[in-house]
């Protein structure tokens, strides 16, 4: 457009009282259109149209160039955008502004009603899995026991608190020590559902990494390492360092107890076996927890209230909060009428008598007579509405497991609390009658392990179990393997060793009680039995239950062709024959056992393509997930029913989606196995239910039951009396079993409530979507680098991108300074088509994933952090959505407004909060109805493209005063509750520090006193060493004393982050 041409234009007086300010703009203006005040572009001199509606070209920020009607746009300014003002003059933005603002917040990884591992990564949602992270973000000492039953998903929960740790404190050190068998277990799942890249590493590996670490040569490790390969070696520092790659480890680890973890995280699953106090393994668990912010436990054994091990694995958590075990006892005795007073709660309507009446009496014990959140609730007790309501008592449920943190510290689930795991166990028993050759070879190697046992008088011993065991499996894989080992007294021992641990359970085999000397004759005799009495071949062709097997095997696919099966045997011996046997029969087959590649073979057998029968031994099917098979058959029976769960829960597990899964049991009529079948495996129902986590309580009890089985010559009454006292005393430890779970509610959150909160956040939207993130960035560089082009491809959230020079340069230094070039490849020369998918585990081979970790995203917060806004989003929006999208919502208009709350304290946090009112009535929506209705706008909605000419704006402005007022109201009332639990906190803190430094201290006097009355030079010399630990332990702790005390006064604020108005149609 000429000069000449815009300034007729401008000199039109029709034009001039239209448009008012529009004889101001000029080429180069930055404008907006004032009905979508968010779409903002550059003006030009290009002119289109008649006088009496000229138009010109605005090329928008986006990147798109439209002529538009002049008396549509006005000029950016830098005055500030007031929310109010804005309304009552009809001037709103779009949907995207609603959700840009939502998520710049979201993404600063510290509001605490925002679930940041929700829908990110490759795992089924299953909403009792995030209960350990809402613990775990609760805990007072950054640290949980996770006590799962078998097959619920313990590693799946680890890894959801490192991914939600992740985005809260951009965690990047993370060591999981686990057992060896377990190392690539860990490996996969930590890659393939978390996109974590995790090396396997020895004890060198660990140590190189932690002084590097420590010299902050590396800011970003990922490492599995056995719990055998990390144990410390016995001796004193200054010994250990010369003892190898692990007393070097254990040397550094003890060293910089004092110094700042290194690690974010380390998590250590099967952690019951650091239990034992006396234990190297315990001390390893010792040296890590210094060096590690966050501490994760993972452990299937159940928790015994009455036993030193749950105290032993808590003081290992937390050395401070659970000191003693008689302080932990108080502990739970104090935790006792709050506990109690919760379950009524949640129960049953109480009256506002009984309530304060259960506060009296959680406020009269010790721990709690300073509790300001209790005396809060005592002094202001509910009113009977909120306690005849069920969300009124459940949200003081949630009041009273925050007044002591430490019920953060244990998550527990069972099988029989999951809906989801209520898959119905079909059990079939398949009996083999014994061949003649069969009968005999039984009848007489049995008579000799009982004659050899009279005289070399044993009574007792695993060894003697063992041969009939190994029959009772395959007949015909014994006689063979006894022939084998003749002369191998070694590989003998290992292959019973073995057999024992498999089939009794464990513990078993671990001590040799000096049985080792009658190895070698057992054999002996074993051998010359087998030679003199049996005949392999004859054996192998009349294998009755082989038979049976096969008969089975080829019945039922051809009823499932192609169906998974999975088939569990504690010998060696038996798994080479079987796999042998069918190959000749053209049945092909997966052989796991110990020592091979077990990752690989459970690749291979759950290929599609791959074989349908899998042949495994327990050890090499610990921490491997079959739940794609639903047929699992028992070739032979542990006699302890705890390692009957552990096979079965290898196909009754999390992801199982067949509602019946088949148990086949197979045995010899008439063997002693039959007898065990029918009156102690029956008669627990282990094969239709699961009995729990018990493998500790029944090993005993069944170790002892098979010896005097085997051993001993008992009748045939004396035989069914013993199975029956047998199963009568672990009947009884079952129901002491349930009792103890029942005290352990002392010690552990109200499950039902957190799990309740989670399935919330997912259907509130209390996440981040990959639309969201592409929103966010595409419409900040748009905005901010003109020239920036983000091209669609398809209906995905997948882009080609062009940025513009500055954009580069922009988010080139920012990746050079965060270190972060190994994290994208868009700053190459060919750029990568882009993906927005919040899934930190997803592999896409065409595009590269853009999650809320992505080097696009976290630089987009960072430019918006540093300009101090919030995007430029437009403060207020309207927005239309269908009514189908937010069930329960009455069509029609609602006013809404969105607030920030952030507290500083003992513990920071921040929060979105929403309010809503429909247009056209005095009843406001519930905090839960707006919070869905907002949060669905923002994700579903579209623009309200007709609000301005319909709606009273003046109204609008008015009620979104009233959500305004709400809001801070509510607001006062969080930031009391926060100031008391703020208070309570730091007094158990404080007083946690201190009894820390007086037990800390106290051992370092000790080893003082030691070392000065010692006349070893070498031990004189290291009080100095001491003195300076002592040193910095209190410096440490008046450090942290400090701090903690700054904070008693919490620092509070609230801002306005979005509002406007919800059309529901």
């Amino acid at each position: 457009m000429s000069s000449s041409l815009w300034t007729a234009h401008k000199g039109s007086r029709k034009h001039r009282e239209r448009t008012g300010e529009m004889s101001e703009l000029k080429p180069g203006d930055k404008v907006r259109i004032r009905a979508n005040p968010s779409r903002v572009g550059t003006l030009t001199d290009e002119y289109d149209g008649p006088p009496n509606r000229r138009r010109v070209l605005v090329r928008f920020n986006n990147g798109d160039e439209e002529f538009v009607l002049m008396g549509s746009l006005e000029k950016v300014t830098g005055e500030t955008m007031r929310p109010f003002a804005l309304l009552q003059s009809g001037r709103y933005g779009r949907v995207r502004d609603l959700r840009g603002a939502v998520t710049y917040y979201r993404l600063s990884g510290r509001l605490a009603n925002l679930i940041y591992s929700l829908n990110t990564t490759n795992t089924q949602f299953l909403a009792y899995q995030f209960k350990p992270v809402l613990q775990f973000l609760d805990s007072p000492c950054n640290g949980i026991l996770i006590a799962d039953e078998v097959g619920l998903g313990k590693t799946i929960e680890a890894g959801l608190i490192w991914t939600e740790l992740c985005a809260r404190m951009d965690a990047k050190r993370l060591l999981v020590v686990c057992p060896a068998m377990l190392r690539e277990k860990w490996q996969d799942e930590l890659l393939n559902r978390f996109g974590i890249k995790a090396e396997i590493g020895d004890a060198e590996t660990v140590y190189q990494s932690v002084k590097k670490l420590f010299r902050g040569e590396v800011q970003e490790v990922a490492l599995i390492a056995s719990i055998q390969g990390l144990r410390p070696p016995r001796g004193a520092v200054a010994e250990r360092r010369a003892n190898g790659p692990t007393g070097k480890l254990a040397a550094i680890l003890e060293e910089k107890a004092f110094d700042e973890p290194i690690f974010d995280m380390i998590i250590v699953d099967e952690a019951h076996y650091l239990r034992n106090q006396e234990t190297q393994t315990h001390k390893l668990g010792r040296l890590l927890r210094p060096v590690c912010e966050s501490l994760v436990l993972l452990s299937a054994t159940p928790i015994q209230m009455k036993s030193d091990d749950l105290f032993s694995l808590l003081n290992l958590l937390d050395e401070d909060a659970f000191p003693y075990p008689h302080s932990f006892k108080e502990t739970l005795q104090a935790n006792g009428p709050i506990v109690e007073l919760r379950d009524r709660l949640l129960r049953e309507p109480l009256t506002r008598q009984e309530f304060v009446s259960g506060i009296s009496g959680s406020i009269a014990g010790r721990i709690f007579k300073d509790s300001e959140q209790l005396q809060h609730l005592a002094d202001n007790p509910p009113t009977e509405e909120e306690l005849a309501s069920y969300q009124g008592r459940s949200l003081l449920a949630e009041k009273l497991d925050r007044v002591s943190p430490l019920t953060k510290v244990i998550a527990r689930t069972r099988k029989r609390d999951v809906q989801e795991m209520r898959v119905v166990r079909t059990a079939a028993l398949i009996k083999a009658e014994m061949s003649p050759a069969e009968l005999d070879f039984y009848g007489k190697v049995t008579s000799a392990v009982r004659s050899f046992c009279l005289d070399e008088d044993i009574s007792t011993g695993f060894l003697l179990t063992i041969p009939q065991t190994q029959m009772a499996s395959c007949m015909a894989a014994a006689c063979r393997s006894w022939l084998h080992r003749a002369g191998k007294k070694g590989a003998a021992a290992s292959e019973f060793s073995e057999t024992a641990y498999e089939a009794f359970g464990n513990g078993s085999g671990e001590e040799d009680n000096g049985e080792t000397k009658h190895l070698g004759t057992l054999l002996s005799l074993l051998v010359d039995v087998t030679r003199e009495n049996s005949n392999y071949e004859e054996l192998r062709r009349g294998d009755s239950k082989y038979g049976e097997l096969l008969k089975a095997l080829k019945g039922y696919w051809r009823e499932n062709p192609g169906k998974k099966v999975v088939l569990f045997s504690f010998f060696r011996g038996t798994l080479h024959y079987l796999h042998e046997r069918l190959a000749e029969d053209g049945v092909p087959a997966v052989l796991v056992m110990g020592g091979m590649d077990k990752q690989e073979a459970i690749r291979k057998f759950a290929h599609p393509a791959g074989a349908d029968l899998l042949l495994s031994s327990e050890v090499a099917a610990e921490g491997v997930d079959l739940q794609f098979s639903s047929l699992l058959i028992n070739y032979d029976l542990p006699w302890n029913p705890m390692r009957i769960e552990q096979r079965i829960g290898r196909i009754d597990r999390i992801g199982q989606e067949a509602e019946r899964i088949l148990i086949w049991n197979f045995l010899y009529a008439g063997s002693i196995d039959e007898r065990i079948y029918d009156r102690l495996l029956l008669r627990l129902n282990i094969f239709e239910q699961a009995l729990g986590s018990m493998e500790a309580i029944l090993g005993e009890a069944i170790r002892a039951l098979g010896y005097d089985l085997l051993v001993h010559k008992l009748s045939e009454e004396e035989k069914i009396a013993r199975i029956d006292q047998t199963a009568l005393a672990i009947e009884t430890l079952n129901r002491t079993q349930e009792t103890l779970e029942k005290e352990a509610a002392h010690l552990i959150a109200h499950g039902e409530y957190i799990q309740n909160k989670v399935k919330a956040a997912r259907e509130l939207g209390r996440y981040i979507t990959g639309a969201d993130l592409s929103s966010y960035v595409r419409d900040y560089f748009t905005q901010e680098y003109e020239g920036t082009r983000f091209i669609r491809k398809g209906d995905d959230e997948q882009y080609e991108v062009e940025l513009s020079v500055d954009a580069k340069l922009s988010l080139g230094a920012f990746v050079e300074s965060n270190r972060l070039a190994g994290k994208t490849r868009i700053l190459q020369e060919h750029t990568p088509v882009i993906l927005f998918r919040n899934n930190v585990g997803e592999k896409n081979y065409h595009a590269e994933i853009v999650s809320q970790y992505h080097p696009l995203v976290r630089f987009v917060s960072e430019e918006l952090r540093a300009k101090g806004k919030a995007g430029g989003y437009h403060p207020v929006s309207a927005i239309e959505v269908q009514q189908g999208a937010v069930p329960g919502i009455e069509p029609g208009a609602y006013v809404y407004a969105i607030t920030r709350w952030s507290v500083s304290g003992a513990r920071d946090t921040e929060r979105l909060e929403y309010s809503a009112t429909p247009l056209d009535s005095l009843v406001a929506l519930d905090e839960v109805q707006a919070e869905r209705l907002v949060n669905v706008a923002a994700m579903q909605g579209a623009d309200w493209i007709k609000a301005q000419g319909v709606l009273d704006h003046e109204k609008v402005a008015s009620l979104y005063d009233d959500c305004l007022k709400d809001l801070e109201w509510r607001y006062e009332n969080f930031k009391n509750d926060i100031q008391r639990e703020n208070n309570d906190r730091i007094s158990l803190m404080i007083n946690t520090l201190e009894r820390h430094r007086q037990a800390q201290g106290r051992k370092i006097e000790e080893r003082i006193f030691e070392h000065v009355a010692s006349k070893n030079i070498k031990r004189k010399n290291l009080i100095k060493a001491e003195e300076g630990k002592l040193k910095k332990l209190n410096r440490k702790i008046d450090e942290k004393i400090a701090m903690l005390n700054s904070k008693q006064k919490i620092q509070s604020s609230e801002g306005v982050v979005s509002g406007g108005v919800i059309l529901v149609c």
